[in-house]
């Protein structure tokens, strides 16, 4: 398996939103209030509002999972310009539309609105969250979709003409199911190989600094706060450095969790002087550094720089508990 990308909309502000994943204007807000389990989310208050999931891969096949809500009763209601979720090519071409229709049904519908095929009546909850998991395939001639909510499959099309454009899903475009029902979203993943189920994105912040402190605080007496803020709370308070091969790396505490099916370390980060940066994120695990994928330039506006680490690097195993708050996580300037 890969898992291609993960966000659970906790760790950035509205302001910050174009710094990570999201490329649409018209979002109504992210905010903790908006989450599931009361952090994170984003919210999405008409027909107007929407909110495109940029994943930076281009897949043929892709198995998405998100957490979502209709905020209040009301009948969904059909609408070209309505789907529920949209799937984007690398140019943001509309490949396929998902709809929830006015029986709670899931209805799938081709980019020039003829419809591939329609789930039961009422598989879609009233204002409650549910787990929506859809695999789709693009293709001329065998194209998929298959359609879960909470884990149960409710829909399953096969041969079907799912391309528009390109062969590939880049982007995914969220909306309301009408123009009058707030929408809350949450959880988000994507994987190339497989459905994970439920799952739940938790951040958690530096709490301890680690075996390597290279760069220089801003204020105060330990790095790590500095850099403990969720959202992040840009110059106000940092780490800096412009000394090639400098690193610095925190500890986390996780509490208690479940399986963990990946880890992604996020690192917000910009340049203030003229020239060529880049960094990669650090794991420190078992006394041992491990690098990930060294970024592009660093630029003068802050940005997510983000990579996805599905097993621990010392032993290719999956992450626990223990592992996680034994092991330390960071960066270093690699450029």
């Amino acid at each position: 398996m890969t898992l291609l990308f993960m966000d659970g909309f906790d760790h950035y502000t509205d302001a910050q939103r174009f710094e990570k994943s999201v490329e649409s204007e018209y979002i109504s807000s992210f905010n903790g209030s908006w989450g599931r389990f009361g952090s994170g989310g984003f919210r999405l208050t008409s027909s107007n509002y929407q909110a495109t999931i940029n994943s930076g891969i281009n897949k043929s096949t892709i198995y998405l999972g998100i957490a979502i809500k209709k905020s209040s009763g009301g009948t969904p209601t059909y609408s070209s310009i309505y789907p529920m979720i949209e799937f984007q090519d690398e140019v943001g071409v509309v490949q396929l539309k998902l709809y929830v229709n006015p029986t709670f049904g899931i209805s799938i519908y081709d980019a020039a609105d003829s419809l591939l095929g329609s789930s039961s009546d009422g598989v879609i909850p009233d204002i409650k969250w549910f787990y929506l998991e859809v695999k789709v395939t693009i293709s001329d001639t065998v194209g998929e979709v298959t359609v879960r909510i909470n884990e149960t499959q409710v829909l399953n099309l096969t041969s079907q003409d799912t391309k528009n454009s390109s062969d590939y899903i880049r982007k995914i475009r969220f909306r309301c199911v009408n123009n009058s029902l707030d929408v809350y979203y949450d959880d988000m993943y994507i994987d190339d190989a497989q459905f994970h189920g439920d799952c739940r994105i938790r951040t958690f912040m530096p709490d301890a600094d680690g075996n390597s402190s290279d760069f220089t605080r801003s204020t105060g007496s330990n790095d790590y706060e500095c850099v403990d803020e969720s959202p992040s709370n840009d110059d106000t308070d940092y780490i800096v450095s412009d000394t090639l091969n400098h690193k610095s790396i925190f500890g986390i505490t996780t509490g208690a969790l479940g399986t963990v099916k990946a880890i992604q370390v996020n690192n917000h980060c910009r340049i203030d002087e003229a020239g060529t940066r880049k960094i990669t994120p650090i794991i420190r695990s078992n006394s041992t550094d491990y690098s990930g994928t060294e970024t592009d330039e660093i630029t003068a506006d802050y940005l997510f720089e983000s990579e996805i680490f599905e097993t621990d690097p010392d032993d290719s195993n999956p992450w626990t508990q223990t592992k996680l708050e034994a092991a330390e996580f960071g960066l270093e300037i690699t450029t």
